[in-house]
């Protein structure tokens, strides 16, 4: 991975976790006899690949075959939006026997497996980082996560913030402004009471997108409503934990107008970022960019060093502090590979 070429600091060069690999025994060639189409859902080992079979636009259940030529040597085969070719069986379980290269993953590390990749979605264009003003409260740090996660990923975030019924928005401005200096588009949507709704869903026309949150952040309901259809359950915040409960055990793609797609996927309430170590975080941070290059120490990593412009900046009120704890937050959870 390398960032900020044209700089006079450049980042650590890695060598790339993922090479061309062809997983198991298999042929050399994909076979002459399979279709194409791309995965919709994944249930367990159970996966829909939408594609064209005898004419018509079809849901094909399969199953991965013994063999699957694969670039992915580091993670899952087979996710949400990849496109694949499979052995079409009218009377049984199809079996997918190739996967395409992805143009772009959202992925983070596997929570059982912190060496191995856990891709969320494949072939997406936009994060929507999804949260809720109040019940549960917004979190500034989970916020930080995923926008450093979709840079990583090379895909647009936008910060979509609910329940703006229940709070003053001004009350946010001192969280959001900065997102807006830096760049991050933020929308104020409330589902119950249908605000902001129309600018989002028209926002998402035609995109690629993956959506993720919190639970209890009314993503579901957010769905439901841009879908027009009841297809995802829903549940109330915990009274107890002023958490929310899980209502998606599983993602799924869904298809929005003009050819867009969205994918749901699981509240999830441990994210570890994919392919980033402790001496790259910093060039991550859209807001250090023009002071880390002035830092006294080459090597330096914010945190403590003699001479750190970052720190400086910090000190001075030109970073904002919410960011710099996000950041230190993130690096004391990296590992060095």
């Amino acid at each position: 991975m390398k960032y900020n070429e044209d700089t006079k600091k450049q980042s650590p060069i890695r060598k790339s976790r993922s090479r061309n690999l062809i997983l198991k025994k298999t042929n050399t060639g994909i076979p002459a006899n399979t279709l194409s189409g791309e995965v919709v859902s994944i249930i367990g080992k159970t996966i829909i690949v939408r594609a064209i079979v005898d004419g018509l636009l079809v849901d094909v259940t399969c199953v991965k075959s013994g063999a699957i030529i694969s670039s992915s040597e580091y993670s899952n085969i087979v996710a949400i939006g990849d496109r694949v070719h499979f052995i079409y069986y009218r009377d049984s379980l199809s079996k997918i026997v190739a996967i395409e290269d992805r143009t772009t993953k959202f992925s983070r590390c596997d929570p059982s497996n912190r060496k191995r990749e856990l891709i969320i979605a494949a072939n997406v264009d936009t994060l929507v980082i999804f949260v809720s003003a109040v019940l549960p409260a917004i979190n500034p740090r989970f916020i930080d996560r995923y926008l450093v996660a979709a840079k990583v990923s090379k895909i647009k975030p936008i910060i979509c913030i609910n329940k703006i019924d229940l709070i003053n928005k001004s009350k946010l401005y001192p969280i959001t402004t900065h997102y807006n200096k830096l760049g991050f588009k933020v929308h104020f949507i409330s589902v119950t009471e249908n605000i902001g709704i129309e600018k989002i869903t028209k926002f998402l026309s035609k995109r690629r997108a993956v959506i993720t949150g919190p639970s209890g952040s009314g993503k579901s309901s957010f769905l439901n409503l841009i879908l027009n259809t009841n297809i995802q359950d829903t549940s109330e915040v915990s009274v107890r934990t002023n958490k929310g409960t899980h209502t998606t055990s599983f993602s799924r793609r869904f298809e929005l107008s003009d050819s867009g797609w969205i994918v749901d996927t699981p509240g999830i309430r441990e994210f570890s970022i994919w392919d980033v170590t402790k001496d790259e975080i910093g060039v991550l941070f859209p807001d250090f960019e023009k002071y880390f290059l002035q830092c006294k120490f080459t090597s330096c990593t914010h945190t403590n060093e003699p001479g750190c412009a970052v720190i400086r900046a910090l000190e001075d009120g030109l970073v904002a502090e919410e960011r710099y704890i996000s950041y230190l937050n993130i690096y004391d959870t990296l590992d060095r590979f």
